[in-house]
């Protein structure tokens, strides 16, 4: 919440949107539109801690399946467990928004609100004019990020702990690929998609 406010507040200020429309579109249409973000403010905030719920109950839900290859040492482990290693490891995605503010706030203060909108901390993305500028590929380079390998390699130390150490933190990497990585790799598919329809 507190990196809505910041964001709202300091980079994607009414101000900035603004300028940003004004570019491409009518001022009737872009006044419109500036009118309909002031009534429906609050929409942000009531909708990412639901977003943010969904996605911790799928990844656990995701890494649940690991059950499924009897591992001995992860027989007593339960999906309300896998729930909170997740829970927890989702601070770090807090410190890449927090990496983000401070860069754009003090370090890259020349920018474009397409700029704000794509950019990611540490990632494949910060070079997609020297590897392609295709729209539909900017999800997956988004998500090629220290941050999500920091994630994994949480996720991973979580299943080593779960364990009590049985597991050992290669092995946990690797079911951790084989779970969430198979189905964050079928959801940047679908993104993928969905990107290069809209664009044709």
């Amino acid at each position: 919440m507190i990196l809505i406010v910041l964001n709202t507040t300091y980079l994607a200020s009414s101000t900035k949107i603004f300028d940003f429309l004004s570019e491409q579109y009518p001022s009737e249409m872009v006044q419109n539109y500036m009118e309909s973000q002031k009534k429906w403010w609050w929409v942000s905030y009531a909708v990412t801690p639901l977003l943010i719920g969904i996605k911790v109950l799928l990844v656990a839900f995701c890494l649940n399946f690991i059950k499924l290859f009897d591992l001995p040492s992860l027989e007593k482990v339960e999906y309300k467990d896998f729930l909170f290693i997740v829970l927890i490891a989702e601070f770090i995605f807090i410190i890449a928004g927090l990496y983000k503010f401070v860069n754009f706030y003090w370090l890259q203060t020349d920018y474009t609100l397409e700029d704000l909108q794509t950019y990611y901390p540490i990632s494949l993305i910060n070079l997609r004019e020297y590897i392609s500028t295709e729209k539909w590929l900017a999800y997956p380079l988004q998500l090629v990020n220290l941050f999500e390998l920091f994630y994994w390699g949480f996720l991973a130390w979580g299943i080593t702990e779960l364990s009590d150490n049985k597991v050992k933190l290669g092995k946990s990497f690797g079911l951790v690929a084989l779970t969430y990585g198979t189905a964050l790799l079928f959801w940047v598919g679908v993104v993928s998609f969905l990107i290069l329809n809209a664009q044709y």
